[in-house]
């Protein structure tokens, strides 16, 4: 599939991986959070991908009202309008993946009821290895 550049996003879908890939070169004001997800939602449900990397290096942080909507609803209703699981491998900058607040937050949404069956996601400063990890994922549902 041909990616789709909105603003300040290129999302992508790549059948031969069956990973969406969602690249955010600017910096998260340039495009509002939820309208980009609402593409990612609707580019997986087309494509019925589950297995997502979010190139957030350049995106910056999210507002504290964005972060509250990511966790309580986002990813709450993706097992709803996908009706299966999701796993997101977010690539970080080193710095992002070290920070305090990012940490944080990556632990507040664990303990959350829908992290490990609506959704699971991880952190990475490689793309080789958030490929890895939603490969092994992906086998894991194979096997199952």
């Amino acid at each position: 599939m041909s990616p789709i550049f909105i603003d300040a996003i290129a999302l992508t879908y790549r059948p031969d991986l069956d990973v969406l890939f969602l690249r955010w070169p600017q910096p998260v004001y340039a495009f509002p959070t939820r309208d980009v997800y609402q593409q990612v939602l609707e580019l997986a449900q087309e494509t019925k991908s589950r297995f997502w990397l979010f190139d957030i290096r350049s995106r910056g942080p999210l507002s504290q009202e964005d972060a509250l909507w990511v966790q309580e609803s986002f990813y709450p209703q993706l097992h709803g309008q996908l009706g299966r699981s999701i796993y997101v491998a977010y690539l970080l900058t080193p710095a992002h993946a070290e920070d305090p607040d990012t940490i944080a937050f990556g632990e507040l949404l664990r303990t959350k009821e829908w992290y490990g069956q609506d959704a699971d996601f991880e952190g990475f400063t490689s793309e080789t290895d958030a490929l890895q990890w939603l490969t092994e994922r992906q086998n894991v549902e194979i096997q199952s």
